[in-house]
């Protein structure tokens, strides 16, 4: 499996975005799983995850953005590796009949089926080590790393008809302003915003840390 994404307009002459819906849809899955360990509410593996002290709502970063569409453009095959960013790709060969938003659709889809996974095989433990990380839940473990508060996508056509007539590998790369860490914690565990770093403070609605 491989991975996530988004892209913003501008509007105007303004620093103000609007997020198309598939866009918004994609940074709502991530914000809906994080909340959901935050209360103490998320099932995995049949067991239910303890509560979450210090996750970071997240939100759209426009330099992440603009990090994420120069990497694309390149049509990579894999994550670039930039070191403290974390990143996730996403990569489906699509007739080229179908259009942006339904290709982008799918991956919102991928981003859901993460999700799936993680809810099937859990982790093995809150600590990230090798026997925690895994393929398979590598891009839930960059969902809801805590320290994570904001991201930005973007994504490209690529490879033209050169597998397949009328056939194209559609590439959405999401960036993350905090990469995962080994032997760290993923969330610190304890009562539903009790550790929010300053100056972030509880959004008792989603039970998630704001004000990054």
């Amino acid at each position: 499996m491989k991975t996530i994404f988004l892209s913003l307009a501008l509007i105007g002459c303004c620093a103000a975005y609007t997020l198309f819906p598939p866009f918004r849809e994609v940074l709502e899955v991530h914000n809906s799983l994080r909340s959901s360990i935050a209360k103490g509410t998320y099932v995995a593996k049949g067991t239910k995850l303890p509560p979450g002290a210090n996750i970071l709502k997240m939100k759209w970063d426009q330099n992440l953005e603009d990090d994420a569409v120069r990497y694309v453009n390149t049509c990579p095959k894999n994550v670039s590796n930039t070191d403290g960013v974390g990143e996730n790709l996403y990569s489906i060969m699509v007739d080229e009949s179908l259009n942006t938003i339904a290709a982008i659709d799918d991956a919102v889809n991928a981003t859901k089926a993460w999700v799936a996974t993680f809810q099937e095989k859990g982790w093995n433990s809150n600590i990230l080590d090798k026997a925690t990380f895994s393929t398979e839940t590598a891009q839930a473990i960059q969902m809801t790393w805590a320290k994570t508060g904001s991201m930005g996508c973007g994504y490209q056509w690529c490879e033209r008809g050169q597998w397949k007539k009328g056939w194209s590998r559609f590439v959405m790369i999401c960036k993350y302003n905090v990469r995962y860490v080994w032997n760290e914690e993923i969330y610190k565990q304890g009562a539903t915003c009790s550790a929010c770093p300053p100056p972030t403070k509880c959004e008792e609605v989603s039970g998630l840390c704001v004000g990054v």
